[in-house]
């Protein structure tokens, strides 16, 4: 099992609400990794590794050289990451299964890609170009994903709940 996080649309400082992250450091004990994205000073992502597939290539948040607009945290397994990749002719750079999720919405978009996985999953993904974020979850949401969004945009995205206890008080519920 592995942990993400991420925050969306922070007034706060970024660096203190981190701190929030490592309330699910146990959902990852292989490696953890707190990124902001740059130009896009009010948010950042969180993730905790429990290490199966692809050591060298497989920390996230997951971004590709082919495709550097889009930011992946992901956990769970993607089951037909290889016929996807034979099917639409992908050219993956890792062999970590979540890649799919990247090229498939670059292919064909959220719908797309939500139509063409088959796993059990909880992603959130940042298309930097379009600046959206698109939160995803298997059809009987085997991997848990929590969310906050309040009335002033704020969105805080994790695998558990208490991973969201951020500093919410400058924000309006």
């Amino acid at each position: 099992m592995c942990g993400i996080w991420a925050i969306f649309g922070s007034d706060d400082d970024v660096s203190k609400q981190c701190a929030s992250c490592l309330k699910i450091a146990h959902r990852g004990p292989d490696a953890f990794r707190i990124e902001n994205v740059n130009h896009f000073k009010n948010c950042a992502f969180g993730f905790h590794r429990l290490a199966i597939v692809d050591d060298l290539y497989g920390m996230q948040p997951m971004r590709v050289n082919s495709l550097p607009h889009l930011w992946l945290v992901y956990n769970g397994e993607i089951y037909n990451y290889k016929l996807t990749q034979k099917q639409f002719d992908f050219n993956y750079e890792t062999d970590c299964d979540g890649e799919s999720i990247l090229h498939l919405y670059n292919h064909g978009g959220i719908e797309f890609a939500a139509q063409n996985l088959d796993g059990v999953f909880a992603f959130a993904l940042l298309d930097t170009a379009e600046r959206k974020v698109y939160l995803g979850r298997d059809t009987f949401g085997v991997r848990p994903s929590f969310r906050l969004l309040t009335n002033d945009g704020f969105l805080a995205v994790c695998s558990e709940a208490k991973g969201k206890d951020l500093h919410q008080s400058s924000h309006n519920m």
